[in-house]
């Protein structure tokens, strides 16, 4: 029969322990098991995950994990990073399962599951040139931005050279 060992969920402790926490601390695997003392060890990883979503949700806040330490609050400019990793492994999974759907004997295979498996193949080499296309999109895009950047900086120096030109002549009255 299932018993309930607390009021709360664990993932509910570990998020109060969370929220008061700032950007650039850590808390460490230990304080985590010291958090739910007696949580089963495999139990603390995933009450932080549902914990870490939810100060994702109400904080907009994320943690990175500091290898044989505990979790990292980032700073919000590291989001981006995060992110690109999230995306880089979900490419990969998505070419993992193409090449499962690849490798399939089709000799063994039903006709309907020849279908199957055909079908689920190329739903997902399609969806891996659907965001090479979009990676390409977004850096072209990226350079566009780095380019009117770079252009809005020289400008804005040009614009400080003739400023400080017109105040050494007298011109302007600032």
């Amino acid at each position: 029969m299932f018993n309930v060992k607390t009021d709360r969920p664990q993932w509910q402790a570990v998020y109060e322990r969370l929220k008061d926490m700032r950007i650039g601390e850590v808390i460490t695997d230990d304080d985590l098991y010291l958090v739910l003392p007696d949580a089963p060890q495999g139990s603390v990883r995933t009450a932080f995950w549902r914990a870490r979503r939810q100060m994702q949700e109400d904080h907009r806040r994320s943690f990175e994990r500091v290898r044989r330490v505990g979790y990292r609050m980032v700073d919000p400019a590291e989001h981006e990073r995060l992110a690109k990793a999230q995306h880089k492994k979900a490419k990969r999974r998505l070419k993992a399962g193409w090449r499962e759907a690849h490798s399939a004997d089709r000799s063994l295979l039903t006709p309907e599951e020849r279908r199957r498996i055909d079908a689920i193949e190329d739903h997902l080499a399609r969806h891996q040139q659907m965001i090479r296309r979009l990676e390409e999109r977004q850096v072209r895009t990226d350079e566009r931005v780095a380019a009117t950047e770079k252009g809005s900086v020289h400008l804005s120096d040009r614009l400080d050279q003739l400023t400080a030109l017109l105040q050494r002549h007298g011109i302007t009255n600032d």
